[in-house]
């Protein structure tokens, strides 16, 4: 039996961030320190705090206006996962051991995918200072 689908993380990455504002980038922000930690502190999610980490160096770029160059939904699947994963009760509540970090996992995971693109293109542009891929 699996505990929480790809499409129901869908369906919570597409409902987050077609109604994503500044105010929620950043609460996402502000909370970067504890969903870290929670990241840290779980196995499911654990593997990804490097990821973990550039999406909220993207946030901030973006907020301090050095990074514009990702579509506003990106931005906003980014803002949906972080704030889902400080949440405590969202689909499957963290209390419940283990599956309650599992969709957690299942949302970051998706999220990373959907904006795989985006992370590269900001990663260039760290490295480089553009994001021409033909450098």
């Amino acid at each position: 039996m699996q505990i929480f689908s790809k499409q129901r993380a869908q369906k919570v990455l597409d409902n987050g961030a077609a109604d994503i504002t500044e105010s929620e980038i950043d609460l996402a922000l502000s909370n970067r320190q504890r969903i870290l930690n929670k990241v840290l502190q779980n196995a499911s999610l654990a593997p990804y705090i490097g990821q973990v980490k550039t999406l909220f160096n993207l946030l901030q770029d973006y907020v301090k206006g050095d990074y514009r160059e990702i579509p506003w939904w990106s931005l906003g699947s980014v803002v949906t996962a972080l704030l889902y994963i400080l949440l405590p009760f969202d689909a499957v509540p963290d209390i419940i051991p283990i599956a309650g970090f599992l969709d957690d996992a299942v949302v970051l995971k998706l999220c990373l995918d959907m904006v795989s693109k985006d992370l590269e293109a900001y990663k260039l542009n760290k490295v480089t200072g553009t994001n021409d891929e033909s450098l």
